[in-house]
C-alpha cells in the first residue's frame, strides 16, 4: 500500500470516529433537554416561577352601606320568632263555696268548730264563740265564759257556760226542727222551712 493509500484510511477512520462521537454527544444533549422537560420525572420537573405581585392591579372593594351593616333578617319586624307575644291570661277562678246545716242536737265544746271550706264557727278556749270568714273574724258573741254549744230541738241555739248558765242564745226558741246554716255567701243562719229564724248578716 502505497503512502497515499494509507494516509486515506486513515483519514477516513478519524472521520468515522468523530462521526461517531458527535453522534454520541448530540444523544446525550438530545436525551438531557427530554428529561428536563418530562413532567413526570419530580427531579427534573421545572418548579413555576413565582408571580410578581407588582404585575398584579390592586383592587379596593367599596365600604359595606349602614343600612347593610345593620340590617339582619331576625330584624325584620315581620319575624314570627322575634314578635313578642302577649301572655295568656286566664281570668280567675270563683271558688266554689261549701255549705254546711248542722241540725238538732249538735253539740261543741272548747276548741272545737264546724266548718266549710268558707265558713268556721268556733268556741274558743276564752270562752267566745266567734264565725270567722276565710279566716277573718265576721261575727262574735263577744262572751269570755261560753264552754258549749248546743243547737237543740226547739231550734234554739244556746251558749252554755261552765255553770250551764246561758251565755249566749240566738232567741230562735219555739221552732223545732229549725237548722243552723253555714252559707257559701258567708252568711251563718237559723231558718225552719225556708225561714230565716236568726242571721249574722256576715257574708256577700
Amino acid at each position: 500500500m502505497t503512502d497515499n493509500e494509507r494516509r486515506n484510511v486513515s483519514g477516513a477512520a478519524i472521520a468515522a470516529v468523530a462521526a461517531v462521537i458527535l453522534s454520541m454527544g448530540a444523544a446525550g444533549y438530545a436525551g438531557f433537554w427530554i428529561a428536563r422537560d418530562d413532567p413526570s420525572r419530580p427531579e427534573t420537573a421545572r418548579s413555576a416561577p413565582t408571580p410578581d405581585p407588582s404585575a398584579f392591579p390592586s383592587v379596593t372593594l367599596p365600604p359595606p352601606s349602614p343600612s347593610a351593616a345593620t340590617s339582619t333578617p331576625d330584624a325584620t319586624p315581620t319575624d314570627k320568632r322575634r314578635t313578642a307575644r302577649p301572655p295568656a291570661t286566664t281570668p280567675p277562678k270563683t271558688p266554689r263555696w261549701g255549705e254546711k246545716v248542722i241540725a238538732a242536737t249538735s253539740v261543741l265544746t272548747t276548741g272545737q268548730s264546724w266548718s266549710t271550706n268558707r265558713l268556721r264557727l268556733t268556741v274558743t278556749t276564752g270562752g267566745n264563740l266567734v264565725l270567722r270568714d276565710q279566716g277573718r273574724t265576721v261575727w262574735q258573741t263577744g262572751t269570755d265564759n261560753g264552754v258549749k254549744l248546743v243547737m237543740q230541738n226547739d231550734g234554739h241555739l244556746v251558749l252554755y257556760d261552765a255553770d250551764n248558765g246561758t251565755a249566749f242564745s240566738s232567741g230562735t226558741a219555739g221552732n223545732p226542727g229549725a237548722v243552723l246554716i253555714l252559707r257559701a255567701d258567708g252568711n251563718m243562719v237559723i231558718a225552719l222551712n225556708g225561714r230565716i229564724l236568726f242571721q249574722t248578716a256576715a257574708g256577700d
